[in-house]
């Protein structure tokens, strides 16, 4: 903030980069009327030191000064903070700038009549108490500077020309030595102020940006372990996700004493169709049967890629009949998918299941049931392939422990 800025009295410090919150709490603070009591005080107790004196009319004008300011700067204060929350910030700068200039030529006021032919222990209880307002002035200055210089320079200006009527000249370039020394304090209050609110904006710039970017890691992070746990050729689940959900859902089905069935699913003759129709067409094939068996798998259970042309599925409370009709469903749905974007047209192809459907007791674990599925996939292609193998050892195994 340049100096003529500071000398504007209508003119927050730091009001262009500041917040609105900050700058409120700006405004409150320089509407608060405790600096005015203890000024109050200071001022009737040099009057009262003055009628004890024998100037008692000088007494009585500063009191009445004082307390008549005091009531002021009150009003004030509650005028503003019962409706500061109306948006109109610069009605209430020019409202503040008006009650502090005219409190400062009251405190000058008190401080002349009470130096004028007074005692000389009037005089110095009125030089101090002057000496404390003025401070304090200076003190609160950082916020609006402008209005600080004009109401020292009231006070220090009325009390010296007191002085120097009354035949005390060494008060005026006392006063005009003091004025320097308040106005650099301020100068550099400002300067300091100015400091602290740039250093505060940086800080919440960059607090911002590292929101943004936490924002963004996150997302990216989540993109991550969406694309960790999914099959980039199919778009399904991978041997990881299914992992993690084939024992999630062991453990549901134990805990709630319910069957659980899971298929095992390769597609047939996949060896010579990429023989046949190149390893990109069989990419395709595997991205078009993924998908049949998807539509059919999804709304019972989870459907991921085990590796290469072999897929799996977890139904969870499916039991035998109802796992076999979904599997039969996906074995028919795989048979009518055409794959039209292969050059020669490949024929339909066709998949072999094998499915085991068990309730999760002892002696039942991953393993037995991943290898029973796998059994009754060996089944399914040594009848013909193209069809649904159930193996019932391990159902009726577990069905007649339970």
């Amino acid at each position: 903030m340049r100096l003529v800025g500071m000398l504007n009295p209508f003119s927050l410090a730091g009001s262009d980069i500041a917040s609105p919150e900050q700058v409120e709490a700006t405004l409150r603070e320089l509407y608060s009327s405790k600096p005015h009591v203890m000024a109050t005080l200071g001022i009737v107790l040099a009057s009262q030191s003055a009628a004890w004196s024998g100037t008692g009319w000088a007494g009585l004008v500063a009191t009445v000064v004082s307390v008549t300011c005091l009531i002021l700067r009150i009003v004030l204060e509650y005028l503003y903070v019962r409706h500061a929350a109306v948006p109109v910030r610069d009605q209430w700068v020019l409202l503040f700038v008006l009650g502090s200039l005219l409190s400062g030529l009251g405190w000058g006021i008190c401080g002349a009549v009470l130096l004028y032919e007074a005692s000389a222990t009037t005089q110095t209880i009125t030089v101090g108490v002057a000496c404390a307002i003025v401070q304090g002035a200076a003190g609160r200055a950082f916020m609006m500077p402008g209005t600080a210089f004009i109401n020292i320079a009231l006070v220090l200006g009325l009390m010296g020309s007191a002085a120097s009527l009354d035949g005390n000249y060494v008060f005026i370039p006392a006063c005009l030595l003091y004025y320097g020394f308040l106005s650099s304090f301020i100068v550099q209050m400002v300067k300091n102020r100015m400091q602290q609110l740039r250093a505060e904006d940086m800080s919440e710039r960059l607090l911002k940006e590292l929101i943004i970017k936490n924002d963004l890691l996150r997302v990216a992070n989540d993109k991550l372990a969406e694309t960790a746990f999914e099959d980039a050729l199919t778009g399904l689940p991978n041997r990881r996700k299914f992992d993690a959900a084939f024992d999630e859902a062991l453990r549901n089905a134990h805990g709630r004493q319910t069957s659980i069935s899971l298929m095992m699913i390769d597609v047939d003759h996949f060896k010579l169709f990429n023989d046949t129709y190149g390893h990109q067409a069989g990419d395709r094939c595997l991205q078009a049967l993924s998908k049949a068996l998807n539509d059919v798998i999804s709304a019972s259970g989870l459907l991921a890629r085990y590796g290469g042309e072999e897929f799996v599925a977890i139904l969870p409370d499916h039991d035998q009949s109802n796992a076999f009709r979904v599997a039969e469903h996906a074995r028919q749905a795989v048979q009518l998918t055409q794959i039209f974007d292969v050059e020669k047209s490949p024929p339909s192809q066709s998949v072999s299941i094998g499915l085991v459907s068990c309730m999760v007791i002892n002696g039942v674990s991953r393993e037995s049931i991943l290898a029973a599925a796998d059994a009754a996939l060996y089944d399914a292609k040594q009848q013909g392939r193209n069809r649904v193998c159930l193996n019932q050892n391990l159902g009726a195994a577990s069905a007649n422990a339970a």
